[in-house]
């Protein structure tokens, strides 16, 4: 009877706090980049897309030299 009073009002006493919490999950204020300027947003994407796919070709191209220097 008593484990079911204090577990009651452990719960009763979390909700408020659960309650008082809001995210605004709004498009465009949930990513890590700015999204209004769309000229910027091209070039942001553009750049990670691009250091992205090159990354393993700098990569081989490193690793093809080390291996040629020794």
């Amino acid at each position: 009877m008593a484990s079911r009073l204090a577990m009651t009002l452990l719960s009763r006493s979390r909700t408020p706090l659960l309650r008082r919490v809001h995210f605004d999950n709004a498009p465009g204020t949930n990513m890590p980049f700015q999204t209004k300027n769309k000229l910027r947003l091209f070039f942001v994407l553009m750049g990670g897309a691009s250091l992205g796919f090159s990354l393993p070709f700098i990569a081989v191209r490193f690793q093809l030299s080390k291996k040629s220097s020794t």
